[in-house]
């Protein structure tokens, strides 16, 4: 039988093109209706950063400056 450690191993042999494939694909085939509701303390700090933002004093980054930071943090961009 494969274990999940298999798959994993497997799968981070992959090229990053394929990888990004491979989580496309299976998340395309998993069901909202099995998707874990967040946690009540998720829900709670969700709830707060609305209210801060809806207040004016949190401001947003776009999915693009989300995306950059992360990928400088993780050492990915120079």
């Amino acid at each position: 039988m494969t274990t999940f450690d298999d798959i994993l191993s497997a799968a981070r042999a992959l090229s990053p093109g394929e990888r990004l494939r491979l989580v496309d694909t299976i998340w395309e085939e998993v069901s909202p209706t099995d998707w874990q509701l967040p946690s009540t303390e998720w829900l709670t700090e969700a709830q707060r950063r609305s209210a801060e933002f809806d207040a004016g004093r949190m401001t947003a980054s776009s999915w693009p400056e989300v995306q950059a930071r992360a990928r400088r943090r993780a050492g990915l961009d120079g």
